[in-house]
């Protein structure tokens, strides 16, 4: 490892006092004859020596072949030897562990299977979409080639993810050897394939995995572009546009990431501009995907942190959102959430007893980093540092979470190799290394300051930091550049070079026994995933594991095998997007049905010997209490791992009395209820139709809530009806109604008194998704103090369910 004060990482063009005229190939960007090696001296390639040209002429007479492996050292076969054990630590027991088949998994699959199906075009119509669903866009082409060769498979779904990573662990490696130059450079990779965040994330078929690959890989491409040859910034932004269109939290930081390395190594951009601006041509192909989709779908990313929960949608004050920004930023960057296991991310993204990276490389990482902080002037480090900073950006915007920040276990992995590194040398040649160090000298003012600056900041930032691992941190941060800048680590080691004659190992047998150390421990971890991740956890349901998907539908198609006749009605309550993992495995059989019990406690539907429920333990709770039903039967159970039930298969009979009982229930829900809400700011009494929600009186206040992605919806009644009652006469215009696509024949009568006669006006207007909102002017201004409102579906006979989102009136007063 190169020096801080001596020798910095490797510049791209030789470094004379009187530099001649620079040849083509110079000017092309190619690596300058003088370079410097990782023991920190600058040195010129070693003539060959006479044992060398022997062993050359010797390898002519062998095969090709043999030649070349006789010719690879012992890092590249120890690299070689940790990119294989990353492969079958990411593909064995790849169904077994993570326990669960999540929907997103699924979807991409199923998406690509449904695109094929329409010719290559979405649900509107849209050739080669650019995204789907919630954001995913290149994971889902990404299953083309192995849906076409395998079918669909959990199996191949996963195993694509998982291949793909390996660009991650191989950027790793290349950029610790070619850029940063260790002698120990292909840890690196192994660091990463034992990060349990990366292991558990890299075995599912997430797009957070891919997209923390291919930015890993610009990463590289970007380094190699800034010490080899500016023709590497091509393929940096090919990768980098990969990376965009993998994930939604790449939209952030991947463009965040390109201006600050433009920014930081501007000087070095001019210098080679024609390359620069080839590039930024074909920048501008590469977006024109995304241009088209934004065209599109200008709302789109307002609609992603509506459905992700963002607080930035809310209406906390622009200070508040500042202020949890910020937290949240910080808190991405925190050792106690990398290193320290937590209960913050769900269960299903967490391997119990174990932080998102491994605690005993914490030591490592903070020689790393401190390293880097030592040599920002070099642009590898600088650019190392400057995307630790971004990573955690985009998480921020909603939550910090491992999912939107795996993608900073790359970094940390560079950072961990770099202080590991360190330590083997030292191991190694303890003295060798001290006679590396330059001697001790005083340093100047200005860095004493600046030293003393830093042991300060870090001791006050320590002592009002609440965790213990980031007070520890700072603190040892703090005095590693402390300590150096002010020369008392260089007067050490002068003491220690007149005192201490030290050791030499074997760099080979070093290397050997760090290998298998790593090895063992890459593959315990595997072993205990295997062996024990499915009792980590023992909520499996909706918000824990989401388990049973490789179960389930096994059992489901046996069952099917066996009585055909049966129809399946799949509750949908165990898993997120349920519909998606049910045409995943089975298609869209006319036999099964995704409905819950729930609907046939509401009304009373069709049910005979024929009908068989898939139930949740719960809802198997709820209808052996229920007086609705008799002679409740289990067929079949499937077991979660702790022997639990997961799934009930049931038949059942309604009660004997069953129509009066729904009658009873039916003629109680149409009575109106009653409610207080805001209306403008003022108090407004309401009644309205029963609605589908567990609070009514909230459910109906979101009609007035000025949020268009909030709404109240009848549970079955058609009209809707709406009476509101004001504290005194308002005098409207007019109102607005969002409704989307649905054919609106609204009846008000307004009264302006409560003992007046009602003055009634009717409408009529088709809304749509371009243009869910109906606007409508009354005749002219009326007074009401008490209003009636009804709107009815023609198309939809109760019951039915009539939705509306927002609801506006056009007061005068």
């Amino acid at each position: 490892m190169p020096k801080a004060k001596r020798t910095p990482a490797p510049k791209p063009k030789a470094r004379r006092k009187s530099p001649p005229a620079k040849t083509k190939k110079e000017r092309a960007g190619a690596p300058p004859a003088r370079v410097r090696v990782a023991g920190g001296k600058a040195q010129r390639p070693a003539r060959q020596t006479e044992a060398a040209q022997e062993a050359l002429r010797g390898t002519r007479n062998l095969p090709a072949w043999a030649s070349f492996i006789k010719g690879i050292d012992l890092s590249t076969w120890l690299f070689v030897g940790a990119i294989v054990l990353y492969l079958v630590t990411r593909l064995v027991g790849l169904t077994r562990y993570p326990i669960y088949f999540f929907t997103d998994e699924a979807f991409q699959t199923q998406t690509m299977v449904e695109l094929i199906e329409r010719g290559y075009r979405d649900v509107d119509g849209v050739k080669f979409p650019t995204y789907f669903g919630a954001g995913m866009g290149l994971t889902v082409y990404l299953q083309w080639l192995p849906y076409l060769l395998f079918g669909k498979s959990a199996l191949a779904t996963r195993a694509v993810s998982a291949v793909v990573t390996v660009i991650a662990a191989v950027a790793v490696g290349v950029s610790l050897r070619a850029v940063f130059q260790l002698k120990y450079w292909w840890s690196g990779a192994l660091f990463l394939a034992l990060t349990p965040a990366w292991f558990l994330h890299s075995r599912t078929a997430f797009e957070t995995g891919v997209f923390a690959s291919f930015y890993a890989g610009a990463l590289c491409s970007y380094l190699l572009y800034r010490y080899r040859s500016p023709r590497y910034l091509y393929l940096t932004v090919a990768l980098a546009a990969l990376a965009f269109y993998s994930y939604n939290a790449a939209q952030m930081i991947v463009p965040a990431t390109a201006l600050v390395l433009f920014v930081s190594d501007w000087r070095y951009h001019l210098q080679h501009r024609g390359s620069a601006v080839r590039a930024a041509f074909l920048l501008a192909v590469l977006a024109l995907p995304y241009l088209r989709y934004k065209l599109d779908q200008p709302d789109s990313a307002d609609e992603i942190l509506r459905l992700l929960g963002s607080y930035l949608v809310t209406d906390l004050s622009i200070a508040q959102k500042v202020s949890f920004y910020i937290s949240e930023y910080f808190f991405g960057l925190s050792a106690y959430y990398w290193y320290i296991p937590n209960d913050r991310d769900l269960v299903r993204h967490l391997m119990k007893d174990y932080g998102h990276i491994m605690l005993a490389t914490l030591p490592f990482a903070l020689l790393g980093l401190a390293y880097i902080l030592r040599n920002l002037r070099e642009p590898a480090c600088r650019a190392l540092f400057l995307v630790l900073l971004v990573i955690p950006l985009g998480g921020a915007l909603v939550q910090v979470s491992i999912t939107r920040g795996l993608v900073f276990t790359i970094p940390a992995a560079l950072l961990t190799a770099i202080g590991f590194d360190r330590v083997l040398r030292w191991i190694e040649n303890p003295r060798a290394a001290l006679e590396e160090s330059p001697p001790a000298s005083n340093p100047t003012g200005r860095r004493v300051a600046a030293s003393v600056g830093i042991l300060l900041a870090g001791a006050a930032l320590a002592f009002f930091l609440d965790r213990t691992v980031d007070r520890v941190s700072i603190a040892a941060l703090a005095i590693l550049l402390g300590f150096h800048g002010l020369g008392l680590f260089d007067k050490l080691k002068g003491w220690m070079r007149d005192r201490f004659t030290g050791w030499k190992i074997s760099q080979a047998f070093l290397a050997l026994a760090a290998f298998g150390v790593l090895s063992v421990a890459n593959i315990r971890l595997l072993t205990d995933a295997l062996k024990n991740g499915a009792d980590w956890w023992t909520n499996y349901s909706m918000d824990g594991m989401q388990y049973g998907a490789f179960q389930i539908y096994d059992a489901i198609e046996d069952y099917h095998q066996r009585q055909p006749e049966t129809e399946f009605i799949f509750s949908p309550n165990w898993t997120n997007g349920a519909d998606v993992l049910n045409r995943f495995f089975l298609g869209v059989p006319p036999w099964l049905k995704s409905g819950n019990i729930e609907g046939y406690l509401q009304r009373k539907r069709p049910l005979d010997e024929n009908t068989l429920f898939i139930m949740l333990p719960d809802e198997y709770a709820t209808t052996l209490a229920s007086p609705k039903f008799t002679d409740v039967r289990v067929e079949q159970i499937v077991r979660n791992p702790d022997g639990t039930p997961a799934f009930y298969f049931v038949r059942l009979r309604y009660a004997e009395n069953i129509d009066e009982v729904f009658a009873a229930e039916q003629a109680e829900r149409a009575v109106l209820r009653e409610a207080v809400i805001n209306v403008e700011g003022q108090r407004v009494g309401v009644r309205f139709s029963y609605l589908d929600a567990v609070d009514q009186a909230h459910s109906v206040q979101e009609l007035f809530d000025h949020d268009r992605f909030t709404l109240a919806k009848t549970l079955e009644a058609n009209p809707f009806i709406l009476e509101m009652t004001f504290p005194a006469p308002r005098t409207i215009r007019g109102f607005s109604i969002t409704v989307h696509t649905v054919d609106a024949q609204i009846v008000i009568h307004c009264y302006s008194t409560l003992d007046a006669e009602p003055v009634t006006y009717a409408f009529e207007g088709i809304g749509s998704d371009d243009a869910p909102t109906l606007t409508f002017e009354f005749p002219e201004p009326t007074q009401a103090q008490f209003l009636h409102f009804e709107m009815l579906d023609p198309h939809s006979p109760p019951p039915a369910q009539i939705h509306i989102w927002e609801l506006t009136f056009a007061f005068n007063d």
